[in-house]
């Protein structure tokens, strides 16, 4: 509990475009619970593949909803998304604990989860929900990342015939970690940082930056926006816009959980 892991996940500050407040966005998911809860539960689903549909990939693997193992598995999801959303409140809570200040307002949602509607469920892999039925303790509008050199959207919507009730959750990958690597072998680390951090406070808690979390390693965010207001996927209300963020950094050189570990066996 407040902490924000490794890969993509950062503390984010910006300036409001609207209101000129400073403004702070963490992203992070259900960390190790939340992956011990998906291991077990793929253990389950593929326990149904096998009795049910065998001839099914097991990476298709379900666990019916009307089981005891279904039902325990939706309420167990619902205590990772508490877990998750208090993991973010203390992280906030704890910088404005650093600069004595008082917090003017404060709202979160998760992506990448699962939501239920009546007996529909909807895996959002790549979507953050907009229609308020997804998120019974909603309390303002949703927040899309892009990348650390471009604003976050401040947005909301309602569902219509092409976006399901869900808005995009980011611009994603352009390649792989390993590829995007290849491709910048012909510069220095320094180099690539330098190029695409310029007039940003971009820092990596590890002291190691990781190129695979830069700017170039991601979609256009100019492309997401266009396909936003081309298909009328949500409205933008106010953009964050960047100061700086801090992420993990590369955390295969210099983890300080790791560096911990050692120094523990030592």
């Amino acid at each position: 509990m407040g902490t924000q892991g490794d890969g993509n996940h950062f503390l984010f500050v910006g300036i409001s475009k609207n209101t000129g407040n400073t403004m702070m966005v963490t992203h992070h998911g259900s960390r190790a619970p939340g992956a011990a809860l998906y291991d077990k539960g793929m253990k389950t689903a593929n326990r149904f593949r096998q009795e049910l549909s065998p001839e099914t990939l097991r990476e298709n693997a379900w666990i019916p909803y009307d089981t005891e193992e279904g039902k325990s598995y939706w309420e167990a999801l619902q205590l990772i998304r508490q877990w998750t959303k208090e993991n973010h409140t203390s992280l906030h809570d704890a910088v404005l604990n650093k600069l004595e200040m008082e917090k003017e307002n404060r709202y979160w949602n998760e992506h990448n989860f699962v939501f239920k509607d009546g007996d529909l469920f909807y895996h959002a892999k790549g979507a953050t929900p907009l229609d308020d039925k997804f998120m019974p303790d909603i309390t303002g509008p949703r927040l899309i990342p892009l990348n650390m050199a471009e604003p976050v959207l401040i947005v909301q919507g309602k569902t219509n015939e092409r976006n399901l009730g869900f808005a995009p959750h980011g611009a994603g990958r352009n390649f792989s970690r390993s590829q995007h690597k290849r491709s910048l072998v012909h510069k220095t680390t320094e180099e690539i940082f330098n190029e695409e951090t310029e007039g940003l406070d971009i820092r990596f808690y590890s002291n190691e930056v990781d190129i695979s979390e830069l700017p170039s390693a991601y979609k256009s965010a100019k492309n997401v926006r266009a396909q936003i207001e081309e298909y009328g996927l949500c409205e933008v209300l106010d953009e964050v816009m960047p100061y700086g963020c801090i992420m993990a950094g590369d955390v295969e050189k210099n983890a300080p959980w790791k560096r911990k570990k050692k120094y523990r066996k030592a």
